[in-house]
């Protein structure tokens, strides 16, 4: 990574919005939907923060179904190593925590269907 591939990569995460998302699918693959859920946000907004991330290299997608699920890319290490220092060092900004509360009534309302 070179120093301009670098600044662009933290002006990508210098979004309230993509570090939310980024939080979230550090814990779990995650369709737009339920990433919509989470923020509180309609599916178009969701779906530019995601194309942005993930054209930036920062995570992927995976189709399930009908469904398109997201996660981090862990194949780029430097921006592994980034995200990772950011979810550890800033993990308890409450914003961060009520959204992965969020996430996991979902996960244990799946657990009841």
């Amino acid at each position: 990574m070179d120093v301009k591939e670098l600044v662009l990569f933290l002006k990508i995460l210098a979004d309230e919005t993509r570090l939310r998302i980024i939080n979230i699918i550090s814990k779990k693959k995650t369709s737009v939907t339920d990433i919509c859920y989470i923020l509180d946000m309609n599916q178009s907004a969701v779906s530019k923060h995601l194309v942005k991330l993930r054209l930036m290299g920062v995570v992927k997608d995976v189709r399930e179904g009908s469904f398109i699920m997201y996660s981090l890319n862990r194949q780029n290490d430097q921006y592994v190593k980034i995200v990772r220092f950011l979810i550890r060092n800033f993990g308890s900004v409450q914003t961060f925590e009520n959204d992965l509360h969020r996430l996991n009534e979902l996960i244990e309302q799946s657990k009841k269907q």
